[in-house]
């Protein structure tokens, strides 16, 4: 499972340094991803594999709900989990349930050190890529700007079909497609950085066999199939109309 949207159903339990944060959102979930997973008829305790794109608190869920998964981590956030809320009171991390596994992936010129160990491989335009299971299944993509450590994940839904799931690279559609739209100082980690990555998902949502998904793209609410239905045939036919263009 990539991402699991807010932790809170209503706001609530998050670290007191994210309060003014919060006053400037309406958080009411009356559904976290515990709750639309079990309605789907998959229990969380069944979840082996969390991969967070970034430590962000409309991202990282309640992991108390899933005791069995792994927890994989882009490697900057290392860092910034060292000094987590309650130990460090002033903090907005929330720190990590005690039991919880984690590894960091860390993304180096050769060698992605992960265990196991696999090398670095470009995909499309990003240079930096994870076969994660080792299948071609699923790759982690470095996707730096917007957090330290910020994942995104290329996702195989045919033979030739795959969907970009690009959490935060940006937060709007206009900015990838068709490119026109700068994203915006207040959102992101390094602007400079981020505005290369967000270049390279303009290259790969121009690739006639890819279909990008931001996590903020409102606009695929209405556009695609939501769980417990499957993005594979959605994503099939997406790509069926770029390539007839």
């Amino acid at each position: 499972m990539i991402s699991m949207g807010s932790s809170s159903k209503h706001g609530e339990g998050y670290p007191p340094a994210l309060k003014e944060t919060l006053q400037l959102f309406t958080v009411d979930c009356p559904h976290d991803v515990a709750d639309i997973l079990q309605d789907g008829g998959i229990s969380p305790n069944s979840i082996n594999t969390i991969i967070y794109s970034h430590l962000h608190f409309d991202h990282v869920g309640d992991l108390t709900h899933f005791p069995a998964a792994e927890l994989v981590v882009g490697g900057p956030a290392a860092r910034i989990m060292e000094k987590s809320y309650p130990r460090y009171p002033d903090s907005p991390w929330q720190e990590f349930p005690r039991h919880q596994t984690v590894r960091f992936v860390h993304f180096d010129d050769d060698v992605v050190r992960f265990a196991p160990s696999r090398n670095v491989a470009p995909l499309g335009s990003f240079e930096r890529g994870l076969d994660f299971y080792g299948d071609g299944s699923l790759y982690l993509l470095d996707a730096p700007g917007h957090f330290p450590g910020h994942l995104a994940a290329l996702a195989r839904v045919a033979p030739d079909t795959f969907v970009l799931l690009a959490a935060d690279c940006c937060h709007n559609r206009l900015c990838y497609s068709p490119g026109e739209r700068l994203i915006s100082r207040e959102n992101y980690h390094d602007l400079d950085v981020a505005r290369e990555t967000v270049d390279k998902v303009k290259v790969m949502h121009r690739l006639e066999n890819v279909v990008v998904i931001l996590a903020h793209e409102k606009e695929r609410l209405d556009e695609m199939p939501l769980f417990p239905k499957t993005l594979n045939r959605w994503a099939a036919a997406e790509t069926g109309k770029k390539r007839s263009r």
